[in-house]
């Protein structure tokens, strides 16, 4: 595979501040690479310093070969194009002329191209499905109009390379899809190389061959999506809290930002042992985890979603077989951690027989024990669970909570 880009101890800085240095890439023809990192490292400076519009303090840059310092404004419009952010027009240009104006590097010294001109116009606005905004004016039109009207005039260019320097990012969500989806198809069918700066991760994860992750003026890490989508990586730089989690129908992963300013507990070590299943414990989860509490779960089957979320953030959980009734090795789990907790929370899951033994297990248990009300159906056991919850209600150790913010004020009085 052909190296169509390659960036060399890249260095550039505005007056003294410094925004890359030693920047190391190599994108081979037809890749899909996506740009990612906080504002302000550096992300497009880079699409500028391809493009010759700054300086380079250090560094080279070659493109197809060529020192990208030796290669004229018009010939490098002839092997690169650019989406900018945004695209401002004085004059009243309709759609067909922006897009016209694609040709411009290839119409130098050039006669009678004016029908083959209009042929590779008229394609790109099909394609990008402008063609019917032909006659509109550029400035009349809507954002997401506007930014396939640009594509197009990239297409008309009829260059190996498209950068995009945040092409989304005032777009809602149908139009931002229909972007890259746009340009994703281009990559494909014309074996297009693609590199775009991009805010929004996960669009980056999903569409991205290849992400470069920008932070303190270098890379941090440069790789699959599989690879870079890590909160290792991403929870750093970002400075917030996130899940990563696989998205099952897309088959990518994403992220999930949880917060910024986390809430000031003093969790004092308290030790938090949850009863929850079928997804019903995941926001408290995460909740008392990212609090600082020590917390375990469980008996939940293999591939609930309660159980991804504790196999996510690393929580010690009594672990069942999919789709089976708890077994004596698990029930011996789970007792061994409500022994070793403070307090159990129990989530407002729904007992069946197959769960029947979570609820049964706290009849012995001296353990504080703090059960979200139940205001739908719960019990699917013909009156067992109702039965062992009566009983539970006797207990001196037992309280009701209506909210988990509730049970948040308790555990940080300490009662």
């Amino acid at each position: 595979m052909e190296n169509i880009l390659k960036i060399e101890k890249l260095s550039i800085a505005y007056g003294d501040k410094l925004i890359l240095r030693d920047i190391d890439i190599t994108i081979n023809e037809g890749e899909f690479v996506g740009i990612i990192g906080p504002n302000g490292t550096g992300k497009s400076t880079l699409i500028k310093a391809i493009t010759d519009l700054i300086d380079i303090k250090n560094g080279k840059i070659t493109i197809s070969g060529v020192d990208n310092r030796k290669i004229s404004r018009r010939e490098r419009a002839k092997i690169v194009a650019v989406v900018p952010q945004e695209f401002n027009i004085d004059f009243e240009f309709n759609a067909f002329d922006i897009v016209m104006m694609g040709r411009n590097p290839h119409m130098y010294g050039k006669k009678n191209t004016e029908i083959n001109d209009f042929d590779i116009v008229q394609e790109a606005m099909v394609m990008t499905n402008t063609w019917q905004l032909k006659d509109r004016y550029f400035n009349q039109m809507s954002g997401g109009e506007r930014q396939r009207v640009i594509i197009a005039r990239a297409i008309a260019q009829q260059t190996k390379i498209i950068l995009l320097d945040e092409p989304t990012s005032h777009l809602d969500i149908h139009h931002q899809l229909e972007v890259l989806e746009l340009v994703r198809m281009l990559k494909v069918r014309h074996n297009i190389t693609i590199i775009a700066v991009l805010h929004d991760i996960n669009m980056a994860a999903r569409f991205s061959d290849r992400l470069i992750l920008l932070n303190d003026h270098n890379i941090m890490v440069d790789g699959t999506p599989e690879e870079v989508i890590d909160e290792k990586y991403l929870s750093k730089v970002y400075e917030m809290e996130m899940i990563i989690r696989r998205n099952k129908v897309l088959s990518v992963k994403e992220i999930v930002p949880l917060r910024v300013i986390k809430e000031k507990i003093d969790v004092k070590k308290t030790r938090i042992h949850v009863i929850s299943g079928g997804g019903s414990g995941e926001q408290i989860l995460e909740r008392l985890n990212s609090s600082g509490f020590e917390v375990t779960c469980g008996v939940i089957n293999r591939g609930d979603s309660d159980w991804e979320m504790c196999r996510i953030l690393k929580i010690k959980c009594a672990e069942g077989l999919p789709f089976s009734d708890i077994d004596e090795r698990a029930f011996l789990d789970n007792t061994e951690l409500i022994a070793a907790a403070d307090m159990v929370l129990v989530t407002d899951v729904p007992f069946g027989r197959g769960n029947l033994k979570n609820l049964e297990i706290l009849l012995d248990s001296n353990k504080k024990i703090f059960m979200k009300r139940r205001l739908s159906q719960f019990d699917y056991t013909e009156g067992l669970a109702i039965s062992i919850l009566r009983k539970l209600e006797n207990k001196e150790n037992f309280s009701y909570i209506e909210e988990y913010d509730d049970f948040i004020k308790i555990i940080s009085r300490g009662d």
